[in-house]
Formats: structure tokens, C-alpha cells, sequence
């Protein structure tokens, strides 16, 4: 697809109908970028612990939590962005602290500024907050990531382990 063919999409915070819609893109975009690192078994296992229904129906039910949505114009969903209280094992953390948790695009649409709209979205809600900081992890070999966090004045803080199974 081209840039002058590219689907509309809407932003919209995300509502309990789009629970189904969110759980299934949550799978699908966290696997299309990183299935090819983990066994089977072990990606099954974390996608039903990490992704499951319950998760993102209690972030969906938590006011603390903004969870955003693109959809396209069949009313699919594209791509979200999931900030919460800060939970990342940080050192010394300032009180009030907040995450952007996760930001995933379709692999269709990634390269056209989705995800650093999400960023601005994640920013202007830890400012509304009243966040003092706000933190995020990515996956060290997650280079284009890393280059779209870096060009957005991204720090680096620290490693820390994220195990999925046998691999770390």
C-alpha cells in the first residue's frame, strides 16, 4: 500500500466493545514482531498471561490507565497505545511516576507516524496527570524503536530483564 492509498484512520480512546478487537491486536502485533525469538510453547503462554482478556479489561476498567485505539474505516483496529502508573522496575522513581506500556501498530501501517502520534497522546496524558516523569521499555534489538524513541528525545535509563519462557 502507498502512502496516497493508505487507509483513514480515527484515534479514539478505546471502550469495552473494542475488548475482543484490542485482545486479538495485542497478539497479533506483539508476535509479528517478535514471534521469531521465542518457542512456541513459551510466546503461547505469555500472550495468555501478558495479553489476555483480563488484562486489558482491568486497564480498560482502571481511570488511571489511557488506552487509545486507531481504527480504519471498516472499524478495524490498527493499532493502540497502553499507559498506566509506572510498573517497569525502575530505580528511584519520582512519586507519581507513569508508563506508556505499550504502543503496537499493524506491520501494514507502521512507518507513517502512528506511533509517534501515540507518543504525543501518551506525553499530553502524563502532563494532564501531572506526571513528574514518564517511562517506557523496548526490546534492545528493536532498532526502529529505539531510532523513533531517540529522534522523540528518549533517554536511556537502564537494562533490566524481560523474560518470555526460556529466553531472556
Amino acid at each position: 500500500m502507498t502512502p496516497d492509498t493508505a487507509p483513514s484512520l480515527t484515534i479514539r480512546d478505546a471502550v469495552p466493545e473494542d475488548l475482543p478487537a484490542l485482545v486479538a491486536l495485542s497478539k497479533k502485533t506483539f508476535s509479528d514482531k517478535f514471534a521469531h525469538l521465542y518457542h512456541p510453547e513459551d510466546l503461547a503462554s505469555f500472550l495468555e498471561e501478558s495479553h489476555s482478556e483480563a488484562n486489558y479489561s482491568r486497564w480498560l476498567a482502571d481511570p488511571r490507565n489511557l488506552i487509545c485505539v486507531a481504527e480504519d474505516e471498516t472499524g478495524a483496529l490498527k493499532a493502540y497505545l497502553l499507559c498506566s502508573p509506572l510498573s517497569l522496575p525502575a530505580e528511584k522513581p519520582t512519586p507519581g511516576a507513569v508508563e506508556l506500556k505499550r504502543v503496537y501498530v499493524d506491520a501494514s501501517l507502521q512507518g507513517r507516524g502512528l506511533g509517534s502520534r501515540f507518543i504525543d497522546e501518551a506525553l499530553a496524558w502524563a502532563r494532564a496527570q501531572g506526571a513528574p516523569e514518564i517511562y517506557l521499555s523496548v526490546y534492545s534489538e528493536n532498532f526502529e524503536a529505539r531510532r523513533l524513541y531517540a529522534r522523540l528525545g528518549w533517554e536511556k535509563v537502564k537494562e533490566f530483564i524481560f523474560p518470555v519462557g526460556r529466553h531472556e
